[in-house]
């Protein structure tokens, strides 16, 4: 993958901020330079799908928040890499906004790891004290696909139903995490359209430590998890 043109941001994790008077200290996402992250993909049998590995590598203070920079590399079960890019996590008065390839599986990335890719969208908000039943706002990811300068596919994520559900402890192989649980709808539109529902875990301080994706039966599809953490 040559360029990832990414918007202000998801997927992915939370640390305390430079500044102790800033609320986005309580947020759920990374804000501490150096933190490294590891989130590992598994298919609907439970099998290793992908690594994705994410390091903070700048983090600039800006007006009512920060903005960190997150370089990621994505690595297939035999460890070898298949793509690489950056992209920017920001917090304002208390929210963040993620960026929305956070919500894509990484094998679509790795799929994809040949061609340039272009993307643009909205940023999906969570704000720092999230109460259980509260709806939060939609989002939509366009994604351009093209090689040697010639469009070859246009996708689009679409994200809808946004709700707060009850806190919960999460256990993976990084820690045991108290967490808010958001679920929501998405649909993915590219030669073919796609629904599917999804529920991620976001812990106070750490951010997102696991996502399920469910088939129209409700059935786990696949998952992604919290393996490593390292400050």
């Amino acid at each position: 993958m040559k360029t990832l043109l990414l918007p202000v941001f998801t997927f992915l994790l939370a640390f305390t901020a430079n500044s102790q008077d800033n609320i986005c200290e309580s947020s759920y996402m990374p804000y501490k330079e150096g933190i490294s992250f590891e989130l590992t993909s598994y298919d609907k049998k439970g099998k290793e799908a992908s690594v994705a590995k994410h390091k903070v590598v700048s983090l600039d203070n800006e007006r009512d928040g920060f903005k960190a920079t997150i370089e990621m590399e994505i690595a297939d079960p035999k460890g070898k890499n298949v793509t690489k890019g950056s992209y920017s996590m920001e917090c304002k008065d208390g929210v963040i906004y993620m960026d929305m390839t956070s919500m894509l599986d990484p094998r679509t990335m790795e799929s994809m790891s040949s061609m340039e890719m272009e993307m643009s969208g909205d940023a999906l908000e969570i704000p720092s004290n999230p109460e259980p039943g509260q709806t939060l706002p939609d989002g939509t990811l366009t994604m351009k696909a093209s090689a040697g300068g010639l469009g070859l596919m246009t996708m689009t994520l679409s994200v809808t139903d946004r709700e707060v559900g009850e806190r919960e402890t999460v256990t993976t192989p990084a820690g045991t995490f108290d967490c808010i649980k958001i679920s929501q709808e998405s649909e993915m539109r590219a030669i073919i359209k796609k629904k599917f529902k999804s529920t991620s875990w976001y812990a106070k301080g750490i951010g997102m430590v696991k996502t399920e994706n469910y088939d129209s039966k409700g059935n786990v599809e696949s998952s992604t998890v919290l393996t490593k953490l390292e400050e």
